[in-house]
């Protein structure tokens, strides 16, 4: 590796969620088919072809252990992130747009479904590709010149999909509340004398549509609460997928840091073997200097004995 490929690679690299996305200018404008068509076989999504965001295709590469093919696969996942962090940007769009419509669109729940997929396929391969080269790191010796700089890279991929993942369970959370606080102006049409408490049984209760059913047999307005009633049927599934992926997010951090508290371990083993080695090493020198003293000492006493 050149001096100037090495000191170019020393620099942390900054990911930039959403640059690639932003930069762009955001999303489509509105009006003719603002969503081409995405292949999801890229992420692992079972060669869906749907109506949704245009996605580009991020390759994740086979892992190599030599030096070139280490960075390509860093480049390969920093991508990858990149990517996901764009499909999080128009999941919360498309969350949006179905909030805005009295009834869900049939369309904007399909692409919801597909980017989810993609997206929850696409954070298990960013976690095995990264487990993977700090895998490959700890293999290597602890006097490799470059295992510095390699340690750093990984350590910066790990924070970036750390923070990329918690920014989607953010997302969710603050989705799952719109949802909620949609469900409850709904639940107020159908009954409006109802309670919180009232409310929050039936938001949170797995029968929930069987409780709004009945609020319904009792309501005056039956023709605006039946409405309320088919749209909160539709926003409680919503929730429950939402939920899902908050589940699903929550999972696959902890199993990162589990990951990095193991790794971080054995690289510490290695180093205090290398340690203990290179020590051992230098009490072996300095015995074997030891017994040539006393060797050469011990001939210079027989040729005195001799001269004598």
């Amino acid at each position: 590796m050149s001096r100037d490929r090495t000191n170019a690679l020393r620099v942390p690299n900054d990911i930039g969620y959403g640059n690639q996305f932003n930069s762009q200018g955001g999303y489509p404008p509105q009006g003719g088919n603002q969503y081409g068509q995405y292949n999801n076989q890229g992420y692992g999504g079972g060669g869906m072809n749907n109506q949704g965001y245009s996605q580009p295709d991020v390759e994740m590469t086979p892992v190599n252990q030599t030096v070139n093919s280490f960075f390509d696969e860093v480049s390969s996942i920093q991508e990858a992130i990149r990517q996901m962090q764009a499909n999080v940007n128009a999941i919360e769009e498309l969350h949006g747009r179905s909030l805005a419509t009295i009834n869900e669109d049939a369309s904007i729940k399909d692409q919801l479904e597909n980017l989810t997929i993609q997206t929850r396929n696409l954070g298990q391969q960013v976690k095995n590709k990264i487990r993977t080269i700090e895998a490959m790191n700890i293999k290597l010796p602890p006097n490799t010149g470059d295992l510095d700089v390699r340690r750093a890279q990984v350590a910066n991929l790990r924070k970036k999909f750390l923070d990329t993942l918690q920014n989607y369970q953010q997302t969710e959370y603050q989705n799952r509340q719109k949802y909620r606080q949609r469900m409850e102006r709904q639940y107020k049409i159908v009954k409006p004398s109802a309670t919180q408490d009232e409310i929050d049984q039936a938001l949170d209760n797995d029968e929930g549509g069987q409780i709004f059913a009945q609020s319904l047999m009792q309501s005056t307005r039956y023709g605006a609460a039946r409405e309320a009633l088919r749209e909160v049927q539709e926003r409680h599934d919503e929730i429950k997928k939402i939920e899902k992926t908050i589940e699903e997010l929550a999972n696959l951090f902890q199993e990162m840091q589990i990951m990095v508290e193991v790794q971080d371990q054995q690289i510490e083993q290695i180093e205090n073997h290398a340690n203990q080695i290179t020590t051992d090493m230098e009490q072996g020198v300095t015995h074997v200097e030891t017994a040539l003293n006393h060797a050469r000492s011990a001939r210079r006493n027989d040729g005195l004995k001799e001269e004598m």
